[in-house]
Protein backbone atom coordinates (compact mmCIF):
# COMPACT_ATOMS: atom_id res chain seq x y z
CA UNK A 1 0.00 0.00 0.00
CA UNK A 2 1.97 3.38 -1.22
CA UNK A 3 0.85 5.86 0.80
CA UNK A 4 1.57 9.99 0.40
CA UNK A 5 1.37 12.56 3.16
CA UNK A 6 0.52 15.74 2.38
CA UNK A 7 0.66 18.63 4.77
CA UNK A 8 -1.58 21.73 3.81
CA UNK A 9 -0.05 25.10 5.17
CA UNK A 10 -0.59 28.45 4.59
CA UNK A 11 1.30 31.39 5.47
CA UNK A 12 -1.89 33.62 5.78
CA UNK A 13 -3.61 32.98 9.17
CA UNK A 14 -5.60 35.27 10.10
CA UNK A 15 -4.70 34.83 13.80
CA UNK A 16 -0.88 33.93 13.10
CA UNK A 17 0.42 35.55 9.71
CA UNK A 18 3.54 33.64 8.62
CA UNK A 19 2.79 30.46 11.19
CA UNK A 20 4.45 27.61 8.71
CA UNK A 21 7.82 29.68 9.23
CA UNK A 22 7.25 30.23 13.28
CA UNK A 23 10.59 28.82 14.76
CA UNK A 24 9.11 25.69 17.21
CA UNK A 25 12.73 25.28 18.90
CA UNK A 26 14.90 26.70 16.78
CA UNK A 27 13.39 25.09 13.43
CA UNK A 28 10.55 26.25 11.80
CA UNK A 29 6.99 24.92 12.29
CA UNK A 30 6.56 23.20 8.77
CA UNK A 31 10.30 21.46 8.91
CA UNK A 32 8.84 19.36 12.32
CA UNK A 33 5.77 18.45 10.79
CA UNK A 34 7.47 17.48 7.52
CA UNK A 35 10.19 15.41 9.43
CA UNK A 36 7.17 13.49 11.95
CA UNK A 37 5.72 12.61 8.21
CA UNK A 38 8.74 11.46 6.78
CA UNK A 39 9.80 9.49 9.62
CA UNK A 40 6.84 7.63 10.03
CA UNK A 41 7.04 3.55 8.93
CA UNK A 42 4.81 2.99 6.02
CA UNK A 43 4.51 6.24 4.81
CA UNK A 44 6.09 6.63 0.86
CA UNK A 45 6.41 10.42 -0.15
CA UNK A 46 5.63 13.63 1.72
CA UNK A 47 4.80 16.86 0.27
CA UNK A 48 3.96 20.27 1.49
CA UNK A 49 1.01 21.80 -0.15
CA UNK A 50 1.48 25.70 -0.21
CA UNK A 51 0.60 28.79 -2.02
CA UNK A 52 3.13 30.61 -0.36
CA UNK A 53 6.98 31.25 -2.68
CA UNK A 54 8.45 31.85 0.90
CA UNK A 55 7.26 28.20 2.40
CA UNK A 56 8.17 27.10 -0.90
CA UNK A 57 11.87 28.21 -0.72
CA UNK A 58 12.03 27.30 3.33
CA UNK A 59 10.93 23.54 2.50
CA UNK A 60 13.29 23.14 -0.41
CA UNK A 61 15.44 24.53 2.33
CA UNK A 62 15.11 21.88 3.95
CA UNK A 63 14.83 18.92 1.64
CA UNK A 64 11.05 18.87 1.09
CA UNK A 65 9.12 18.66 -1.69
CA UNK A 66 6.64 21.13 -2.44
CA UNK A 67 3.22 21.34 -4.37
CA UNK A 68 2.16 25.12 -5.52
CA UNK A 69 -1.59 25.34 -5.39
CA UNK A 70 -4.43 27.47 -5.72
CA UNK A 71 -4.96 30.17 -3.20
CA UNK A 72 -8.60 30.69 -3.36
CA UNK A 73 -9.31 26.95 -2.32
CA UNK A 74 -11.20 27.08 0.67
CA UNK A 75 -9.99 24.44 2.54
CA UNK A 76 -6.66 22.18 3.79
CA UNK A 77 -9.00 19.41 2.42
CA UNK A 78 -9.26 20.87 -0.93
CA UNK A 79 -5.52 21.92 -1.00
CA UNK A 80 -4.51 18.34 -0.14
CA UNK A 81 -6.59 16.84 -3.01
CA UNK A 82 -5.03 19.63 -5.72
CA UNK A 83 -1.94 18.32 -4.12
CA UNK A 84 -2.52 14.97 -5.23
CA UNK A 85 -3.52 15.90 -8.50
CA UNK A 86 -0.17 17.58 -8.96
CA UNK A 87 2.01 14.93 -7.83
CA UNK A 88 0.14 12.61 -9.53
CA UNK A 89 -1.56 8.89 -8.83
CA UNK A 90 0.28 5.69 -8.08
CA UNK A 91 -0.97 6.34 -3.87
CA UNK A 92 -3.61 3.67 -2.55
CA UNK A 93 -3.58 6.16 0.78
CA UNK A 94 -3.33 10.06 1.45
CA UNK A 95 -2.86 11.64 4.56
CA UNK A 96 -3.86 14.60 5.42
CA UNK A 97 -1.34 16.12 8.57
CA UNK A 98 -1.73 19.38 9.63
CA UNK A 99 1.01 22.18 9.01
CA UNK A 100 0.06 23.50 12.31
CA UNK A 101 0.85 19.98 13.76
CA UNK A 102 4.48 20.17 14.68
CA UNK A 103 4.57 17.39 17.73
CA UNK A 104 2.33 15.17 15.99
CA UNK A 105 4.87 11.60 16.56
CA UNK A 106 6.11 9.40 13.51
CA UNK A 107 4.16 6.41 16.05
CA UNK A 108 1.31 8.22 15.31
CA UNK A 109 1.20 8.52 11.25
CA UNK A 110 2.19 4.76 11.45
CA UNK A 111 -0.99 3.81 13.38
CA UNK A 112 -2.96 5.51 11.21
CA UNK A 113 -1.33 4.06 8.04
CA UNK A 114 -1.91 0.43 9.57
CA UNK A 115 -5.02 0.76 10.70
CA UNK A 116 -6.04 1.96 6.58
CA UNK A 117 -3.83 -1.26 5.84
CA UNK A 118 -5.74 -3.73 7.87
CA UNK A 119 -9.14 -3.03 7.45
CA UNK A 120 -9.49 -2.39 3.37
CA UNK A 121 -13.00 -1.47 4.03
CA UNK A 122 -12.57 1.83 5.80
CA UNK A 123 -12.76 5.22 3.59
CA UNK A 124 -11.03 7.29 6.31
CA UNK A 125 -9.32 7.13 9.41
CA UNK A 126 -8.04 9.39 12.14
CA UNK A 127 -6.19 9.02 15.85
CA UNK A 128 -7.08 9.91 19.43
CA UNK A 129 -5.24 9.85 22.36
CA UNK A 130 -6.10 9.88 26.25
CA UNK A 131 -6.36 12.99 27.80
CA UNK A 132 -4.26 13.58 30.79
CA UNK A 133 -6.24 16.23 32.86
CA UNK A 134 -9.61 17.23 33.64
CA UNK A 135 -9.34 20.89 32.63
CA UNK A 136 -8.28 19.89 29.01
CA UNK A 137 -11.46 17.61 28.39
CA UNK A 138 -13.44 21.25 28.98
CA UNK A 139 -10.84 23.21 26.57
CA UNK A 140 -13.06 23.14 23.23
CA UNK A 141 -9.74 23.58 21.44
CA UNK A 142 -9.21 19.99 22.38
CA UNK A 143 -11.56 18.42 20.36
CA UNK A 144 -13.19 14.88 21.64
CA UNK A 145 -14.36 11.78 19.63
CA UNK A 146 -17.08 9.34 20.78
CA UNK A 147 -16.09 5.31 19.04
CA UNK A 148 -18.06 2.59 18.50
CA UNK A 149 -17.07 -1.22 19.65
CA UNK A 150 -15.45 -1.52 15.97
CA UNK A 151 -13.26 1.41 16.62
CA UNK A 152 -15.11 3.79 14.10
CA UNK A 153 -15.96 7.83 15.00
CA UNK A 154 -19.71 8.18 16.14
CA UNK A 155 -19.19 11.92 16.84
CA UNK A 156 -16.72 14.89 17.26
CA UNK A 157 -17.35 17.44 19.43
CA UNK A 158 -15.98 20.43 20.91
CA UNK A 159 -17.96 19.54 24.17
CA UNK A 160 -16.97 17.11 26.73
CA UNK A 161 -18.78 13.94 24.95
CA UNK A 162 -20.03 11.53 26.69
CA UNK A 163 -22.06 13.44 29.02
CA UNK A 164 -21.33 11.89 32.81
CA UNK A 165 -25.08 12.65 34.04
CA UNK A 166 -24.69 11.64 37.72
CA UNK A 167 -21.02 13.34 37.66
CA UNK A 168 -20.33 16.27 39.63
CA UNK A 169 -18.11 17.61 36.98
CA UNK A 170 -21.53 18.59 34.79
CA UNK A 171 -23.23 20.66 37.99
CA UNK A 172 -24.05 23.82 38.02
CA UNK A 173 -20.57 25.18 39.35
CA UNK A 174 -18.71 23.15 36.30
CA UNK A 175 -15.97 21.94 38.52
CA UNK A 176 -13.29 20.38 36.21
CA UNK A 177 -13.32 17.48 38.05
CA UNK A 178 -12.55 13.67 37.30
CA UNK A 179 -12.29 10.18 38.81
CA UNK A 180 -9.25 9.03 36.89
CA UNK A 181 -11.68 5.78 35.90
CA UNK A 182 -13.99 8.38 34.26
CA UNK A 183 -11.33 10.52 33.00
CA UNK A 184 -10.69 7.26 30.85
CA UNK A 185 -13.63 7.30 28.94
CA UNK A 186 -12.89 10.19 27.01
CA UNK A 187 -10.79 10.40 23.75
CA UNK A 188 -8.94 13.44 22.51
CA UNK A 189 -9.29 13.83 18.77
CA UNK A 190 -5.90 14.54 16.96
CA UNK A 191 -5.32 16.15 13.88
CA UNK A 192 -4.09 13.87 11.33
CA UNK A 193 -6.57 12.02 8.56
CA UNK A 194 -6.43 9.31 6.25
CA UNK A 195 -8.40 8.70 3.04
CA UNK A 196 -8.57 6.29 0.35
CA UNK A 197 -8.34 8.79 -2.82
CA UNK A 198 -11.94 7.69 -4.14
CA UNK A 199 -13.16 8.84 -0.37
CA UNK A 200 -10.98 12.17 -0.74
CA UNK A 201 -12.56 12.90 -3.97
CA UNK A 202 -16.08 12.39 -2.73
CA UNK A 203 -15.15 14.34 0.42
CA UNK A 204 -14.24 17.74 -1.20
CA UNK A 205 -17.27 16.77 -3.48
CA UNK A 206 -19.71 17.29 -0.68
CA UNK A 207 -21.72 20.37 0.81
CA UNK A 208 -21.07 21.44 4.00
CA UNK A 209 -23.09 20.35 6.65
CA UNK A 210 -24.64 22.06 9.51
CA UNK A 211 -23.53 19.86 12.06
CA UNK A 212 -19.91 20.73 10.57
CA UNK A 213 -20.32 24.29 10.19
CA UNK A 214 -22.09 24.39 13.96
CA UNK A 215 -18.88 22.83 15.56
CA UNK A 216 -16.12 24.07 13.26
CA UNK A 217 -14.95 20.71 12.46
CA UNK A 218 -15.02 19.47 8.95
CA UNK A 219 -15.00 15.66 9.63
CA UNK A 220 -18.60 15.79 10.80
CA UNK A 221 -19.41 16.23 6.98
CA UNK A 222 -18.12 13.06 6.19
CA UNK A 223 -19.75 11.37 9.09
CA UNK A 224 -23.20 12.85 8.09
CA UNK A 225 -22.74 11.90 4.54
CA UNK A 226 -22.30 8.25 5.93
CA UNK A 227 -18.47 7.81 5.43
CA UNK A 228 -17.40 5.47 8.43
CA UNK A 229 -13.94 6.99 9.78
CA UNK A 230 -12.12 4.39 12.17
CA UNK A 231 -9.84 5.62 14.89
CA UNK A 232 -6.57 4.58 15.95
CA UNK A 233 -5.66 4.46 19.09
CA UNK A 234 -1.92 6.23 20.45
CA UNK A 235 -0.25 7.24 23.45
CA UNK A 236 1.17 10.93 21.72
CA UNK A 237 -0.58 13.64 22.35
CA UNK A 238 0.00 16.28 19.67
CA UNK A 239 -0.69 19.69 20.15
CA UNK A 240 -1.57 22.49 17.22
CA UNK A 241 -0.62 25.69 17.19
CA UNK A 242 -3.34 28.33 16.29
CA UNK A 243 -2.21 31.62 18.76
CA UNK A 244 1.30 32.52 19.08
CA UNK A 245 0.34 32.26 22.74
CA UNK A 246 0.53 28.03 22.00
CA UNK A 247 4.16 27.94 20.87
CA UNK A 248 6.11 27.52 24.49
CA UNK A 249 2.93 24.37 25.16
CA UNK A 250 4.67 22.66 22.08
CA UNK A 251 8.42 23.30 22.92
CA UNK A 252 7.45 21.42 26.33
CA UNK A 253 6.03 19.00 24.35
CA UNK A 254 9.29 18.41 22.27
CA UNK A 255 11.56 19.00 24.90
CA UNK A 256 9.76 16.00 26.96
CA UNK A 257 10.19 13.33 24.21
CA UNK A 258 13.91 14.26 23.50
CA UNK A 259 14.69 13.49 27.38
Amino acid sequence: MRTLAVLPSRFQASRFPGKPLALIAGRPMIQWAWEAAAGALGVDAVVVATDDARIKATVEGFGGRVAMTDPALPSGTDRVAAAVELVGAGFDLVLNLQGDEPAMHPETIAAVVELMRSDPGLPMGTAACPFSTPEELFNPNAVKVVTDDAGRALYFSRSPIPYLRNSQVFQADFRPWLRPEQLAVFQRHLGIYAYRPEALLRFTQLPPHPLEQFEMLEQLRALAAGMAIGVARTAHLSLGVDVPADVPAVEALLTRRRQ
